[in-house]
């Protein structure tokens, strides 16, 4: 997954960097075995990753009001050459497979309409598919940076009320479709206009009281609402709690998480979990491929794990910060030359 707090001179919360790193763990391990034992755990960390999303992108686009061409510019690169690299060295690792995604699997992950190629198309790509999260986060982006468009200079507190609203429409919308229907979960919860839920619930509580609740009420709400949530998704069985109750005890979590001292300390601030937190977005590229190789008894475990972390570390040094350096720094360089030839 990609996030980006993006903003100019931010200041920077460690733990939201252990909250990432918690999330791929979550994936890694559920990937790599864990799901075997509980079935939801990889599933857990997307979760954790889209409630973070929303907050972040609340706080950039609402609270900060970042323009949308420098918020854009920096998705793009934040995510863009990093997921290039990964979908070009992968599509010819696989091509002379049955695994290969071909030119529609490339495309559409490319262009983040993968998720609705999957679901409508019911393509198989399987080492691509973990990319329909992604383009779950990108849609939502979209529509957000539109929404902060539409209501600037408007109470923030007006914006997260429309914007909860559509989240909670989100989430009725896929418990009916689950609970009510019986419809197949991947074909409920992979379109964005319910696998937008978490996200776009997570930056309405920021815009409407993450930012407002007292440190105290928080030391003990957020452990209770994040192991609550964590508890209901791991082991419950209906739409209305797996989907419904995590997506908003989770929310509470991540929108209060620096007011909770001690809990972000102990769980979220420590060096190694930042750091996996940091490398987030290349580690949850790479696994897919490599567990897929595992599930298909190509690979051991273990060794599939190695190889998935190995091209990920280089992904990560060699391309996404790189890159991501790279680009934000032209972009600057652009706008200092554009204010001196505005001031001249």
């Amino acid at each position: 997954m990609a996030i980006d707090i993006g903003a100019e001179k931010q200041p920077h919360i460690p733990a939201l960097d252990g909250w990432r790193g918690l999330a791929v763990l979550l994936v890694l391990i559920g990937h790599f075995g864990g799901d075997q034992y509980l079935p939801h755990l990889g599933s857990a960390g997307v979760d954790l990753f889209f409630v973070l999303s929303g907050r972040l992108m609340a706080e950039i686009l609402f609270v900060r009001k970042m323009p949308l061409g420098i918020f854009f510019f920096r998705r793009f690169s934040r995510v863009y050459p990093a997921l290039v690299a990964f979908v070009v060295i992968s599509s010819v690792i696989f091509l002379p497979t049955p695994m290969t995604p071909g030119a529609l699997g490339v495309l559409s992950a490319l262009s983040f309409t993968l998720n609705y190629v999957i679901i409508e198309g019911r393509a198989f790509i399987p080492i691509f598919d973990h990319i329909w999260s992604l383009c779950v986060e990108e849609h939502s982006y979209l529509l957000l940076g539109l929404l902060a468009l539409a209501f600037r200079g408007v109470d923030m507190r007006f914006a997260g009320l429309v914007i909860l609203a559509l989240g909670l429409a989100a989430l009725v919308n896929g418990i009916l479709q689950y609970d009510v229907y019986g419809q197949n979960p991947f074909i409920v919860f992979w379109p964005t206009q319910v696998g937008a839920a978490p996200i776009l619930v997570s930056a309405a509580f920021f815009l409407l009281v993450g930012q407002h609740r007292k440190r105290s009420s928080m030391e003990w709400l957020v452990p209770l609402a994040f192991s609550l949530g964590l508890a209901v998704r791991l082991f419950a069985d209906a739409a209305w709690l797996f989907f419904g109750a995590k997506t908003l005890l989770l929310a509470v979590a991540v929108c209060g998480l620096e007011r909770a001292v001690r809990f972000s300390a102990a769980l979220f601030e420590g060096a190694v979990i930042q750091r996996v937190g940091r490398m987030s977005f290349s580690l949850y590229l790479w696994q897919q491929p490599f567990q897929v190789l595992a599930q298909q008894g190509l690979l051991p475990r273990l060794i599939a794990l190695a190889l998935g972390i190995g091209f990920a570390l280089l992904s990560f040094h060699l391309i996404e910060q790189p890159a991501r350096m790279r680009l934000n720094a032209w972009m600057d360089e652009g706008k200092r030359q554009g204010a001196v030839l505005k001031a001249g």
